[in-house]
């Protein structure tokens, strides 16, 4: 009877371990990130322990020894199990979260009047003079509008082809107020005479409303296959769901056979004909600044980067400054290999050539820096792929492992993607089972700079002319990657 009162705790204990390691093996399978083999293996050693664990508690006769060494053994299980399966529900979690975006883009098109007292409320835009776009964002403004009209407000509209004229009119009290979509504000901040347009103009009426998207993924076996990916970061703090411009825009060609990953960036004024679906809302066939085509969704910039290289981008990725912000503070910060002494405009921050440690904010400032330098944006550009590897280098080293749950959890909040979940973690799977060193290349396009037409704006602003000869030797490192060569053209490590 005595030993069978032992026993029985010790025999609830074991079968608790059980279930806490099978909880751990669904979470593993769940995930689908480890090579078959692996897994089997995995499973064999935890079935193994637990039946040595069952031996050495529960066989009658078993001396005091037996019994500390079992306790020593559930001990590593409980911590291996209940660990494991921390970590693997927690990185499950967000890559649910990375690639199950909504199917729209979230807008708000806002009601703007002078920063001066006169209109404090909707009710006061009663019979006034309101700007609108003739050609742009008019789902925005009209909707803006009908949602006025419901409310009793009824005004005047005053149609424009620019929305620097428009704005300048309101400035200049020949109308009453202005429909925008917020987005459009940071596009009108860059523009001479209007860097202080956030401060001059204020919205007295929201409109939130969205724009089904238009592109889906050209889905490849990313485990054997090469891919094209888009890495847009857009202008903006707070959600990722917000509608902005991309400035930042990288095309990473991946080849899963020979390891090889080229980083290829494009100058966020460079002067492209913008490709979209007619549902995005945008101008088919017009000639603009590629960051105005992040105004219309990831998609929209990713047809008309398609166009320009001549290629298929398979996947996109899309990040803000707040992305950015997190999840380099969240992996401890990064080292770069500065190639320049400059200070930043973004926190003031000042770089010395060599390699450097940053924390996220500081980031932020090394990679929007681009008055700083002689080649400008082409020069940004390369910090930013700078930037890229390091987070590389950082998230496929062990010290990752020192806060792996909060990196998975603002990986999750903080990037989308249309991967799907099989496809990325396949990926991630095939690595794993190889186990192979990666080799990462970069190059950056360049180009002329000048001023012309940006239909967005409906403006003259300042761009970037590709130069034909960059974009023809991107496309050649891309196709070299495809094929599983060395990439012709990279920048000097």
């Amino acid at each position: 009877m005595k030993n069978n009162l032992i026993k029985r705790p010790l025999f609830y204990i074991w079968l608790l371990l059980a279930a806490l390691l099978c909880f751990m093996y669904y979470c593993l399978i769940r995930l689908g990130v480890m090579p078959f083999r692996m897994l089997i293996l995995f499973v064999v050693i935890g079935a193994l322990m637990l039946l040595i664990l069952g031996l050495l508690w529960l066989k009658k006769g078993s001396g005091i020894f037996s019994k500390i060494f079992g306790w020593i053994l559930a001990v590593v299980l409980a911590l291996t199990a209940g660990t494991g399966s921390y970590y693997l529900w927690v990185t499950n979690g967000a890559l649910n979260m990375m690639t199950q975006s909504s199917g729209e883009l979230k807008k708000v098109a806002s009601v703007y009047v002078l920063n001066n007292h006169v209109i404090n409320d909707p009710k006061e835009l009663e019979g006034r003079t309101i700007g609108i776009l003739n050609h742009i964002n008019t789902e925005g403004s009209k909707g803006c509008i009908e949602a006025l009209d419901k409310k009793g407000i009824r005004f005047k509209t005053k149609g424009y082809d620019s929305s620097i004229k428009m704005v300048s009119d309101l400035k200049g009290q020949a109308i009453d107020g202005v429909i925008l979509d917020q987005s459009y504000i940071a596009t009108i901040e860059d523009m001479e005479g209007q860097q202080n347009i956030r401060e001059e103009i204020v919205p007295v009426f929201d409109y939130q409303y969205a724009v089904k998207k238009s592109g889906s993924a050209n889905s490849v076996d990313t485990r054997t296959e090469p891919f094209n990916v888009l890495v847009s970061g857009i202008d903006t703090y707070g959600a990722i769901e917000d509608t902005s411009r991309s400035d930042v825009n990288m095309i990473v060609s991946v080849n899963p056979k020979t390891h090889t990953i080229l980083l290829v960036s494009i100058p966020r004024d460079y002067y492209v004909e913008t490709v979209c679906d007619a549902s995005a809302g945008c101008a088919q066939g017009k000639m603009d600044k590629l960051t105005h085509t992040g105004l219309h969704g990831i998609e929209t910039t990713e047809m008309t980067l398609e166009k320009l290289f001549g290629i298929k981008i398979n996947y996109n990725v899309r990040v803000n400054f707040s992305s950015l912000i997190e999840i380099v503070d969240e992996l401890g910060g990064i080292d770069v290999n500065n190639a320049d002494d400059f200070v930043s405009q973004h926190g003031g921050y000042h770089f010395e050539p060599g390699l450097i440690h940053m924390d996220g904010d500081q980031t932020l400032g090394f990679v929007r820096e681009r008055y700083a330098f002689a080649d400008g944006d082409r020069q940004r550009g390369q910090n930013e792929m700078r930037v890229m590897q390091a987070m590389i280098d950082k998230a496929t080293s062990p010290a990752i492992l020192a806060n792996f749950a909060g990196v998975m959890q603002t990986v999750g909040h903080s990037f989308q993607t249309n991967m799907s979940m099989d496809e990325l973690t396949g990926f991630v799977n095939q690595q794993i089972a190889d186990g192979a060193k990666w080799k990462v290349y970069s190059y950056s396009v360049n180009g002329s700079n000048g001023t012309d037409f940006a239909y967005e704006l409906g403006d003259q602003a300042s761009v970037m002319y590709p130069d034909k000869i960059t974009v023809s030797n991107a496309k050649a490192d891309m196709d070299a990657v495809r094929k599983g060569e060395v990439p012709p053209y990279v920048n000097v490590q």
